[in-house]
């Protein structure tokens, strides 16, 4: 009998100790890992024997298929590779570090993907390879590999249970009863309230701190240059901040106005009797 309430005891103070270790490794649904992290869940996912593991841990990448699918699996782990897309280079390139000296490390990379036409969508031709070759020319043309983990970029999937979640928690309008007929028009502060809990949840976004733009840039993926991203979404930031009191209206303004370039208009359906039950919210994801 001791024994069997030790053996319990024991269970629950494991348990505790996975649920306190999961609850510090996330905030909210953020997502931080690195390639070792990334490499080793993929050689369990393919069935790659751990021999390899210690190879690819030195950063050792043989060109062989199962290299290459464990290459890709990587990838699609730490959100740079896409099979239609190809390559997400805001993702990728947070996890190499070019030299401060090596003023050509763009260039070369560019010129890499573009000799093995890699810098355009090729949705039938192997995708582990493409890939690997991918990958290669980060790793050998732009920069080391960066050991800390960096952030991952939600998808799509991802992002619509991270709005739908916040929907639930908010009792947004309409939601728990399903009756988008006898919903309530959601305000502009409803809206916005949703806005900012789909920012903050993101890990996008902090009351105090405004827009994180490391990880906006990741997310949004396609603007072509960073520093003007990072200009423009800041002074819209900083303007509407100056206008708005109220953080709900701020955050859905600056989900609706801040993002003209690369920003994506996605239609989410949210419950609004005016416009059938559905309500645009502007925000940047990757589709």
């Amino acid at each position: 009998m001791a024994s069997n309430r030790v053996g319990y005891i024991g269970l629950v103070c494991l348990l505790i100790t996975t649920v306190i270790a999961a609850s510090q490794r996330y905030h909210d649904c953020v997502q931080k890992k690195n390639v070792a992290q990334a490499q080793e869940e993929c050689v369990r996912y393919l069935g790659i024997p751990c021999a390899r593991l210690a190879v690819y841990n030195d950063y050792i990448y043989p060109n062989d298929t199962e290299t290459q699918c464990m290459v890709r699996c990587m990838g699609i782990n730490l959100g740079w590779w896409n099979d239609i897309q190809g390559v997400q280079e805001p993702a990728i390139r947070h996890y190499f570090h070019p030299d401060p000296d090596d003023a050509q490390h763009d260039r070369r990379t560019y010129h890499c993907l573009k000799s093995q036409r890699l810098d355009n969508p090729t949705p039938h031709a192997d995708a582990c390879e493409r890939a690997y070759e991918s990958f290669r020319c980060y790793y050998e043309q732009y920069g080391n590999i960066v050991i800390t983990p960096q952030f991952v970029p939600l998808t799509p999937l991802q992002l619509s249970d991270v709005l739908l979640q916040c929907a639930d928690i908010l009792q947004f309008p309409g939601v728990e009863s399903g009756a988008c007929d006898t919903a309530a028009k959601p305000s502009e502060r409803d809206i916005g309230c949703l806005a900012r809990c789909f920012l903050l949840r993101s890990g996008l976004y902090t009351d105090q701190h405004g827009p994180n733009l490391d990880r906006l840039y990741v997310q949004c993926n396609n603007y072509a240059n960073e520093t003007r991203f990072r200009e423009t979404t800041s002074v819209c930031y900083q303007q509407l901040k100056s206008e708005c009191q109220d953080e709900c209206v701020l955050a859905g303004r600056f989900l609706r106005e801040c993002f003209d370039e690369g920003g994506l208009a996605v239609q989410i359906t949210v419950l609004s009797y005016e416009n059938r039950c559905r309500y645009r919210i502007y925000h940047c994801i990757i589709e």
